[in-house]
């Protein structure tokens, strides 16, 4: 007599569980996160634009691009002997890049600009620099900021930036 209750109780709470797991599977289902989906519009053709000249439009953003590629090169690991001598940046701006950059170094904890260059052409490289603030010796977590302007008419284009590690020796 005790067992069957003990089956009785045993199949009741194994239905409870059951219906309770297929009821939040069904919540589950109904919301779920559909944010992520994106309807097309049914107003939309497939193809190009007539009129469109392809190799044209293929040149203007291949320009448009180019522009917008800021290439450069930096140690990441510049060693200054103290705070107030030179020290390896080694920055470079590569012949292929065809704009002019203008460095600024900040140090990320203060967020204190310690060295800006005057502008660097295309093919060129600064091997040492002295910071235009002394630091004190110690390591510092820092970015170099790569500030990017046209040859041309010198208008800004963008920035791109780098973060590097400044060991001040002594």
């Amino acid at each position: 007599m005790k067992d069957k209750r003990k089956q009785k109780k045993l199949i009741i709470v194994l239905c409870i569980v059951c219906i309770m797991l297929i009821i939040g599977g069904i919540v589950l289902f109904l919301f779920r996160d559909r944010g992520n989906s994106l309807e097309l519009d049914d107003n939309a053709t497939i193809g190009i634009m007539p009129g469109i000249d392809i190799a044209q439009r293929q040149a203007e953003l291949q320009e448009q691009l180019d522009e917008a590629m800021i290439a450069f090169s930096i140690n990441t690991n510049p060693v200054f002997e103290s705070g107030s001598s030179e020290g390896n940046l080694m920055l470079e701006n590569p012949a292929n890049n065809a704009k002019l950059l203008v460095v600024e170094i900040y140090v990320d904890e203060t967020e204190e600009l310690i060295y800006k260059s005057k502008a660097i052409p295309a093919g060129s490289y600064i091997e040492n620099a002295r910071l235009d603030k002394v630091l004190e010796p110690g390591e510092y977590a820092a970015t170099a900021y790569f500030n990017a302007y046209r040859e041309d008419d010198q208008s800004y284009i963008g920035r791109s930036g780098a973060a590097i590690k400044i060991t001040v020796l002594s």
